[in-house]
């Protein structure tokens, strides 16, 4: 072959590479649906980073949850009410529920969800919307028959009817599709900064009783969506891990699933938040100023 003719081909050699880049780049960017779940999947996961802690029953008060109630910087919420199969709503349940721009949800999540969505946009270019908020009984059994099995929550068992979670969307990308926005591949990696997690991941189904959701947004609050997302936990294993009666650190927070009628509680905090995990506890989480607050107490040399 001649001189002419070995250059001629390696340019074409090289133009078939680059369309093959340009094809495979174009195949990455389009269907994250394929690709996605499974690279998501093997990173590597960090251990639950949360220490047993034994704070000095010298610095702890027994509660009521009604006398807790009544302190300025005590919040009841519904966090870390567990929905699902095993633990269906309570009878009688009411959800908490205000209005933002036609969506219906907790009052605690609208302001973060709001950060969430703009800081989205921010990242990616790309605004998301909600396409599901709070449902009915009637509704979620509307959508449970025309579902396949595994897709829809039977009634009762929806975190939809609690008013705690959002099903979102991009523009053209919905459903299983929304994996093939870069909204929906970021949405994973940031959330949990709003206090938000993926309720169902990929390869869970066995525990959640739901298939994969990549636009199912639950509200778990901070630190506990952190926690959850960073190991790769599902609501389930996390609640399953936090021992009832076993006080639990990370960072400035101490955490802890109580007894209903025994809450015994450090002092010191700067905010507390009771929530019911729907398993008959109280799920405690207390803020202190600071870690070095809460490491001193911890050493019982609290002022």
């Amino acid at each position: 072959m001649s001189g002419k003719g070995r250059t001629l081909g390696c340019r074409l050699l090289l133009l078939l590479l680059a369309l093959l880049l340009l094809l495979g780049g174009a195949l990455l960017a389009f269907r994250g649906e394929w690709w996605f779940p499974i690279l998501y999947r093997l990173e590597t996961r960090e251990a639950l980073s949360l220490v047993a802690a034994s704070p000095p029953l010298s610095h702890c008060t027994l509660w009521t949850q009604e006398a807790l109630l009544k302190q300025d910087n005590v919040r009841a919420t519904r966090n870390l009410m567990l929905v699902n199969t095993e633990h269906p709503l309570p009878e009688g349940y009411e959800a908490e529920l205000v209005l933002y721009r036609g969506a219906r949800m907790h009052p605690l999540m609208r302001d973060d969800y709001i950060r969430l969505r703009d800081a989205l946009y921010r990242e990616t270019g790309v605004r998301i919307y909600v396409t599901s908020d709070y449902r009915t009984a009637e509704k979620q059994q509307e959508i449970l028959d025309k579902s396949e099995a595994g897709i829809a929550a039977k009634v009762g068992c929806s975190e939809h009817e609690a008013g705690l979670a959002l099903d979102v969307c991009a523009p053209h990308f919905g459903g299983i599709h929304f994996l093939n926005s870069i909204a929906g591949r970021m949405l994973p990696r940031i959330c949990a900064q709003y206090g938000y997690i993926i309720r169902y991941p990929a390869d869970k189904e066995e525990i959640t009783g739901i298939s994969y959701e990549p636009w199912h947004l639950r509200y778990v609050g901070r630190p506990h969506a952190a926690l959850i997302m960073e190991s790769g936990l599902t609501m389930e294993e996390y609640l399953e891990h936090l021992e009832v009666g076993q006080w639990y650190r990370t960072e400035e927070y101490l955490i802890a699933r109580l007894p209903q009628d025994r809450l015994l509680i450090p002092d010191g905090w700067e905010r507390c938040e009771l929530s019911p995990d729907n398993m008959g506890n109280v799920t405690v989480t207390l803020r202190y100023a600071d870690a070095q607050t809460l490491s001193d107490l911890l050493r019982n040399r609290s002022k």
